[in-house]
């Protein structure tokens, strides 16, 4: 049986080669080229506001709920959902641009049946790019660079990174 391991024993040169060793294998094992997406729904501060939690809670479950329907379509994962947003992935960009195109469909068709008021509007950022993933947890710069792209999109925009749209047909 192996001895545990003793930081506090090796030397400098040890500590640099087990770092470079741990990197390797972070990932080898653990980095995964994806399709990621963030969802936002525009103005819902102002909303909450102006309506109350009650309202804007049923805003927000709106959006989860037609996130969710367009995501399991297109064999996409949530990974996240934090206040009015969310965080999803997809091993594949047609699946991912599929899916907020439905997205932003189906809250279209929503819309239609709400006063302009209520609509719910979403902006949405897509990217494709490398994240460390365990199957669970999700993160890496593409993911940061996801978020911006995300923020910078106008109401009911689907703004694309050019790496994403080199990935789609």
């Amino acid at each position: 049986m192996n001895a545990p391991l003793d930081p506090a024993s090796l030397t400098m040169t040890e500590i640099i080669r087990l770092q470079t060793a741990l990197s390797q294998e972070l990932t080898r094992r653990f980095e995964r080229t994806m399709a990621l997406a963030f969802t936002d729904i525009v103005e819902s501060t102002r909303y909450f506001a102006q309506f109350g939690d009650e309202a804007g809670g049923r805003l927000q479950q709106l959006h989860f709920d037609r996130l969710e329907q367009a995501v399991t379509a297109h064999r996409g994962r949530v990974v996240d959902t934090a206040g009015d947003g969310a965080f999803v992935i997809f091993e594949s960009a047609i699946d991912a641009a599929n899916a907020m195109v439905q997205l932003q469909q189906l809250l279209s068709t929503e819309n239609q049946a709400r006063p302009r008021e209520h609509h719910c509007k979403v902006r949405i950022g897509m990217h494709w790019g490398p994240v460390l993933t365990d199957g669970e947890v999700v993160t890496g710069d593409s993911v940061n660079l996801c978020a911006r792209i995300a923020a910078s999109a106008q109401p009911g925009q689907i703004r694309l990174s050019r790496e994403l749209l080199t990935q789609l047909d």
